[in-house]
C-alpha cells in the first residue's frame, strides 16, 4: 500500500521503514535481587523501491500483416518473463553481498582437497558431496538460524545423482536411477532447482533460512503495460516497482565447489553482468543453423 511509503531524507525515492526486533534477556535473581534496566527504541531501517523494465519495443505497424500469429503477443508474454529474471539476479546479488560481508562460506571437499595439493586459484570445480550441504547447515544451524532452503542450478543439482547407495539407502538409489532425483527435499532442506544456471551459477550453492528471518519482498505496482501508436510506428513497454531487501545478513550462507577465484573454464565466482541475464543464443535458427536444409538433398 503507498500509503505505507515515505520520502527518504536522503534522495528522492519512495522507501519502506521496516523495524527491526529489539533484542532482549533474562537473568537469575535471588528473591531480593532486581534485574538490570535498558531502555528499548524502534530502530527501523529503509528499503528503497526500484523500478524493473522492459525494452520498449518497436514495430512499424504494416509489417505486423507479415506474421500468421501475433508476435506482439508473444513479446507480451516474453516481457513478464524478462523482468522476473531480473528479480532473480537482483536476490542472487543480494545474497552474494550477504555472505561476502559476513563470511558465511564455505568450500567443498573436492575443491578444499586440490587447493591443498596444487594452491589455491586453480578455479577447478568439484561435484556436490553429501558432506559439502551438512557443513553447509552447520554454517546456519550453528547460530540459532536453522538453513530452511537450498538454492542450486540444475548442473550442481543434478550432481546428487552421482551419490551411491551409501549416502541414499537401497529405497532411494534405486528410485534415483530411474527417475533422477526428483524429491522437493533434501537433508531434510527444502530444495529450490533452478535452470536459470546465468544467474546462480555452477559451483556456486546458497542456504537460506525461514523467509521471515530474511528480509522483505515488497511490491509497489505490479507488470503494468503500455502501448502507444505514433503515425504507424507501435510500440509497447512494461515495468514494474518492488522493493527487495536482505534485512539479516547473517541468515544467508553459501557453499563454494570451486578452487580459488573462478579461474578455471568451468568455475565461476562472479555475478553474470545484469545485461547478459537471460542473453544465451537456444538456436541458431537466424544464422542458417537448422538441420535439413534443401542443399542437403
Amino acid at each position: 500500500d503507498a500509503s505505507e511509503l515515505h520520502p527518504s531524507p536522503n534522495h528522492d525515492t519512495l522507501v519502506y521503514l521496516d523495524y527491526i526486533q529489539p533484542n532482549s534477556r533474562a537473568m537469575t535473581l535471588t528473591f531480593r535481587g532486581q534485574p538490570t534496566a535498558r531502555y528499548i527504541q524502534g530502530d527501523k531501517y529503509e528499503i528503497p523501491f526500484h523500478r524493473i523494465s522492459s525494452e520498449r519495443v518497436e514495430k512499424v505497424e504494416e509489417e505486423l500483416l507479415a506474421y500468421p500469429f501475433s508476435i506482439t503477443q508473444v513479446i507480451e508474454q516474453q516481457i513478464v518473463t524478462d523482468i522476473q529474471e531480473i528479480e532473480d539476479h537482483r536476490g542472487v546479488t543480494y545474497s552474494e553481498a550477504a555472505v561476502q560481508a559476513t563470511g558465511n562460506i564455505v568450500r567443498g571437499a573436492q575443491a578444499t582437497e586440490d587447493a591443498a595439493l596444487n594452491g589455491a586459484g586453480n578455479g577447478l570445480r568439484g561435484t556436490v558431496q553429501r558432506s559439502d550441504l551438512i557443513e553447509l547447515c552447520k554454517v546456519l544451524d550453528g547460530s540459532r538460524r536453522s538453513l530452511h532452503c537450498f538454492l542450486m542450478g540444475e548442473t550442481d543439482a543434478d550432481d546428487v545423482m552421482h551419490w551411491t547407495v551409501e549416502d541414499f539407502g537401497d529405497a532411494v538409489q534405486s528410485k534415483v536411477t530411474i527417475e533422477g532425483f526428483a524429491y522437493d527435499k533434501l537433508l531434510g532442506r527444502l530444495l529450490i532447482r533452478t535452470v536459470k544456471t546465468d544467474i546462480v551459477q555452477p559451483g556456486n550453492i546458497y542456504g537460506f533460512t525461514e523467509k521471515k528471518h530474511l528480509g522483505r519482498f515488497l511490491i509497489l505496482n505490479n507488470t503494468r503495460f503500455f502501448l502507444d501508436k505514433n503515425v504507424n510506428l507501435i510500440w509497447f513497454q512494461a515495468y514494474e516497482v518492488i522493493g527487495m531487501s536482505i534485512s539479516n545478513i547473517a541468515s544467508v550462507a553459501k557453499l563454494e565447489l570451486y578452487n580459488g577465484q573462478g579461474g578455471g573454464d568451468d568455475s565461476s565466482d562472479a555475478l553474470v553482468n545484469e545485461r547478459e541475464v537471460g542473453g544465451g543464443v537456444y538456436n541458431q535458427v537466424a544464422d542458417g543453423n537448422f538441420f535439413p536444409q534443401t542443399y542437403h538433398w
